[in-house]
């Protein structure tokens, strides 16, 4: 028999923000709208189409472009934001703070940013931890 194993993942990378985009997802038959984060990885190689790692913050249905759900991921994450990029707690669009992370390149580890559900683990996201060039 031939011996399977375990695909091996990596908990951290060092990465630059090339772009962000919106984009409509479709869950439950309920669209709601997300950031779709593009990474482009320095030291890790990625066998796929694009070559980015991608990762994506949903929109909770009830922000506006000035106000989120406290707790939500998407604040979890600014939250992560704001420690990184003092300027973002001057920022009033959320859109705006997001916006913060292009162009420049950080070191990235899996954070958990929601609750467990329903017997769900919570989701880790690719997070930026430490600013490495700006």
């Amino acid at each position: 028999m031939v011996e399977r194993t375990s695909s091996e993942g990596f908990s951290e990378f060092i990465g630059k923000v090339e772009t962000i985009e919106i984009d409509k997802s479709s869950v439950d038959g309920k669209e709601k709208e997300q950031y779709h984060i593009f990474i482009k990885p320095i030291d890790k190689e990625i066998k796929g189409k694009t070559g980015f790692i991608h990762e994506w913050i949903g929109i909770s249905p009830t922000a506006t472009d000035t106000s989120i759900p406290e707790g939500c991921i998407l604040d979890k994450y600014l939250q992560q934001i704001e420690i990184l990029h003092d300027e973002a707690k001057k920022i009033s669009l959320h859109t705006e703070s997001i916006m913060l992370l292009v162009g420049k390149q950080y070191l990235f580890k899996k954070m958990k940013h929601g609750k467990a559900y329903k017997g769900y683990e919570a989701k880790e996201y690719w997070t930026p931890v430490k600013i490495l060039e700006n």
